[in-house]
């Protein structure tokens, strides 16, 4: 359970970057005014939904219920908040597919990424 408590803190990462990289360049395209393309706010919306579904393992195998209350509610419900927000901002995105979408998509992204940083245990580190 240890490596894939490791994995999870060294996957935040990763989380982080991928949406900072996509509300950045869905800010980007907006202004360049370019044709909505997907890929990279559904490949920032994956990393964030493999490291919820290791999340929820842990939680579930080391019985998050014991630990502090930090890390019974308020850590999964900004998680699973995050997870939603990236998830809608990236379907409303792809059925508007016009000129607001990456707008839309990288504006959810940083909504996403705003939510896990207050969710992350940074004492943890």
């Amino acid at each position: 359970m240890e490596t894939l408590v490791t994995v999870h803190s060294w996957l935040r990462w990763l989380v982080l970057l991928a949406l900072l990289g996509s509300a950045v360049v869905g800010v980007y395209r907006y202004r360049a005014r370019a044709e909505f393309e997907p890929s990279l706010f559904q490949l920032a919306v994956m990393t964030v939904d493999i490291q919820v579904a290791i999340g929820i393992v842990i939680w579930i195998v080391d019985d998050g219920w014991s630990e502090t209350f930090f890390f019974k509610v308020l850590h999964p419900a900004f998680m699973l908040v995050a997870l939603a927000v990236a998830h809608m901002g990236l379907v409303v995105a792809k059925r508007r597919n016009d000129e607001r979408s990456y707008l839309l998509a990288g504006g959810s992204s940083l909504l996403a990424l705003l939510l896990i940083v207050m969710g992350i245990p940074w004492d943890r580190l």
